[in-house]
């Protein structure tokens, strides 16, 4: 009886952490594959520039879409992933782009009531 109850334990503790084994093996990306911090922003989309030389942080809304330039080299990222947290760009920007430490700080997804 008391194996029994062992085992129905273990399985149900099995269970309630399987759902997030999937977002804690690699913690930047969600189970879909799409990064916590967003995504490329795509062509097209309004976009607000930022020159990495000119300052270290920047304050971005939910689902705004930034373009960042280091020197000849940039790219652009959209912010529609967690919000309210800071990102470090060189966390999202692409191989090859060598940039300070640059942070940005995601305000509150609108679709969130608290």
């Amino acid at each position: 009886m008391q194996s029994t109850l062992r085992l129905r334990a273990a399985a149900l503790v099995a269970l309630s952490v399987l759902p997030l084994a999937g977002f804690a093996a690699n913690g930047n990306t969600f189970m879909n594959g799409q990064s916590i911090y967003g995504q490329p922003a795509a062509q097209g989309v309004p976009v607000r520039f930022v020159d990495l030389a000119s300052t270290d942080r920047l304050n971005v809304a939910y689902g705004e879409s930034v373009t960042f330039r280091s020197g000849a080299k940039q790219f652009s990222w959209t912010f529609d992933g967690l919000d309210r947290r800071s990102v470090d760009v060189n966390q999202i920007a692409p191989a090859g782009f060598a940039g300070t430490p640059f942070v940005v700080y995601v305000g509150r997804n609108p679709s969130n009531r608290r």
